[in-house]
């Protein structure tokens, strides 16, 4: 069986993006052979940020689908802690009719403790945080796929808790966890209860696939065939059009940042930062792991041009 790649963008609204800046991107997305857009789910950049525009991400997720007709739209990643989720499956499923079945639905536990603090969100530890966020993703299973919900958990309740309609999708959109860390808890989660695991953002493939090994040790430790699990990978991505103008970036990096040529080397290591020819060869590399997703975070500003260099140069290498 041929294993299919896709390509996503990535868009943080916190970065400061009007809506006909992301309703452009989306458009160039789907018109460059991309098949995803994914959304970042955070209501300020940082605590000076009182100037840069932040959009809401399901709103903005609904835009985008709006203006597509093809184009997937995701959640890269909803934070458990920021909507109750049983009101967070309620939206998913507006999402997924309103789409036409395109929505992608990536889940976390929350990390952004600056936002937390800023709008009086509880800020538990993060073994906490994560045991709240498993049981989300109980209670969204359920409102998603029984007639009358019930569920007693430590954080979260239901109690013949009646959700139609149902996802279009069935049994209900792709459920993706997000990690950055992919530590034991998570990955315990992600092994008993997602469809997909993405990692994000700066590894090489040989510490991916050290990641990779560990979930799958988790997923037989709770009967579930690794292969079973989808595997993404959110990467910080710029494409330049010869070596001499990379090296010539770099260099003003580490001048910019008192970097060695060699540390500016180590960091990128994870990051798609090259050519065309050597991100080719690097997704490749990915693609050997088992990888199908992939989420480009291109420079701001900069994503429909790179996208358009991807689908002239860099699609065609490795589709």
């Amino acid at each position: 069986m041929v294993q299919m790649t896709y390509f996503g963008v990535q868009i943080e609204p916190q970065f400061g993006y009007e809506l006909q800046q992301i309703y452009d991107i989306c458009i160039a997305a789907e018109q460059n052979g991309f098949s995803h857009a994914w959304f970042s789910d955070h209501f300020m950049l940082t605590k000076d940020a009182v100037d840069t525009v932040s959009y809401e991400a399901f709103a903005t997720m609904m835009a985008a689908a709006s203006k597509t007709n093809n184009l997937r739209i995701g959640s890269l990643v909803f934070c458990n802690s920021y909507r109750h989720p049983a009101v967070l499956a309620k939206q998913i499923v507006t999402l997924d009719h309103f789409s036409g079945g395109r929505v992608e639905f990536g889940y976390g536990a929350g990390w952004k403790e600056i936002e937390y603090k800023a709008y009086g969100i509880p800020f538990p530890t993060a073994g906490v945080r994560i045991r709240m966020m498993s049981e989300g993703l109980d209670v969204i299973k359920k409102l998603w796929t029984e007639e009358r919900a019930n569920y007693q958990g430590k954080y979260y309740q239901l109690n013949d808790a009646i959700a139609c309609p149902k996802p279009l999708q069935e049994p209900h959109p792709p459920i993706w966890v997000g990690t950055m860390e992919a530590r034991e808890k998570m990955l315990n989660v992600i092994a008993q209860k997602a469809d997909g695991i993405n990692i994000a953002w700066s590894f090489s493939p040989e510490i991916y696939q050290e990641k990779l090994e560990r979930v799958n040790r988790f997923c037989e430790k709770h009967g579930r065939d690794p292969a079973t699990l989808k595997k993404s990978y959110g990467a910080w991505t710029r494409v330049y059009p010869t070596e001499e103008e990379k090296l010539k970036a770099w260099k003003e990096i580490c001048e910019k940042r008192n970097l060695t040529m060699e540390q500016l080397e180590k960091r990128m290591e994870g990051a798609l930062h090259g050519t065309a020819e050597e991100i080719a060869d690097k997704l490749k590399a990915y693609i050997e792991l088992g990888i199908t997703h992939f989420i480009f975070m291109f420079p701001q500003n900069q994503e429909i041009e790179h996208m358009e260099t991807f689908a002239d140069k860099i699609i065609p290498k490795v589709k």
